[in-house]
């Protein structure tokens, strides 16, 4: 499945992802990968979290328009990646962890992305398709991934390789 990708979303209006309360994951909108690196390097090292991963999730394109807004001069593409670490964690810890990191990183997306996920009792991070954007991919790896890392990416697998199923179904 590595080196396969799905061309097209066999299901436009549904999102598929992997919900639990004892990985820490966390979705950065609109962020650069160096900065991703920086506060993940930080979050597993400060808690001890065994390694992460770090999957490209999505670009963003801008377009800045003239004073009259009938012409683009100037477009920019912004990237969002999700970050998930190796170390089984409990409900409280996660909690406390996102919420450290919320209060370091003084993100508002980020902010209102954990406080989401609160509300739901679930922390969510997506496998397949959102409309037209491809599913993430993994573009960053750093210490240990046996664990809840593993898990993660075999959910992943199994979503891909269903999604790559229907899609020939449908064709």
């Amino acid at each position: 499945m590595r080196n396969q990708q799905l061309n097209r979303n066999p299901f436009p209006n549904v999102i598929l992802g992997d919900h639990d309360n004892n990985i820490v994951k966390v979705d950065w909108d609109e962020r650069c990968l160096s900065e991703v690196k920086r506060y993940s390097f930080m979050l597993n090292n400060r808690y001890d979290l065994d390694g992460f991963i770090i999957l490209q999730s999505s670009s963003t394109t801008h377009l800045i328009r003239n004073e009259e807004l009938t012409k683009v001069v100037y477009k920019y593409k912004t990237r969002s990646y999700h970050t998930v670490f190796n170390r089984e964690v409990s409900k409280d810890e996660l909690d406390s962890y996102l919420a450290w990191l919320c209060l370091t990183v003084k993100d508002l997306k980020l902010i209102e992305w954990y406080l989401l996920q609160n509300a739901k009792q679930t922390y969510t991070l997506r496998h397949g398709f959102k409309g037209k954007k491809k599913p993430p991919r993994i573009v960053f790896r750093f210490g240990n991934q046996d664990k809840m890392i593993a898990e993660f990416l075999e959910n992943r697998e199994y979503i891909l390789n269903f999604l790559k199923v229907k899609q020939k179904w449908l064709t």
